[in-house]
């Protein structure tokens, strides 16, 4: 049985997007300039290892994801910090949206069939890998809803942007989290794994 990871940086003080598009929160924006520290570095290809599956919301896909790794892939072939870019490219790309469109010019990418929560339970009992969820604020809070997830990484940012957007804003009742393992970089990152254990008020 596969399990499914959602990934998302976070600002020191919980939120996943800043109110305020000016801030600037995130110690690295996903260019070619990468802040973090080697051993952070490591352990974030490490984690692009143990899946084979990505599933992105359609709005990421149209903002270029796919495109922005291909690049980095192409210009770092042999860098093996940028090992997980190669990956993006070979790993298979399921892309959910709520109104299907066309084909996509990307190898390894197709539509998910059927409904958010049907489609991750039979993606999950299929044979693969685990897979790894990346997309917006939105993307992410309905698979929180959903009750789909099976772990989540927060890379906590250091630093604090008063107002944003939570990852659990459309969770009833909250969501009970069990800590699996917290480890803090020289970069100012921490990186809290966390399993959910079910709502807190059901």
């Amino acid at each position: 049985m596969s399990r499914l990871v959602v990934q998302m940086q976070t600002s020191a003080d919980g939120y996943v997007e800043a109110a305020d598009p000016a801030v600037q929160w995130q110690l690295w924006d996903w260019g070619p300039n990468w802040p973090w520290d080697e051993e952070l570095k490591r352990d974030f290809n490490e984690t692009f290892r143990a899946v084979d599956r990505i599933l992105l919301s359609r709005k990421m896909v149209e903002q270029g994801y796919i495109d922005h790794w291909a690049r980095i892939a192409e210009s770092h072939p042999d860098e093996p910090d940028f090992a997980f870019a190669g990956r993006v490219g070979d790993a298979e790309k399921i892309v959910f949206s709520t109104a299907e469109g066309g084909h996509f010019r990307w190898p390894r990418t197709r539509w998910a069939a059927g409904g958010l929560a049907e489609t991750i339970a039979r993606l999950k009992a299929g044979p693969g890998a685990d897979l790894i969820a990346f997309g917006g604020t939105g993307f992410a809070a309905a698979l929180a809803s959903a009750g789909v997830v099976d772990e989540y990484q927060f890379y906590v940012n250091p630093t604090a942007v008063g107002r944003g957007e939570s990852l659990f804003r459309s969770v009833a009742g909250g969501l009970r989290l069990t800590l699996a393992r917290s480890k803090s970089y020289a970069c100012g990152m921490v990186v809290n794994t966390y399993t959910p254990r079910g709502q807190a008020n059901p």
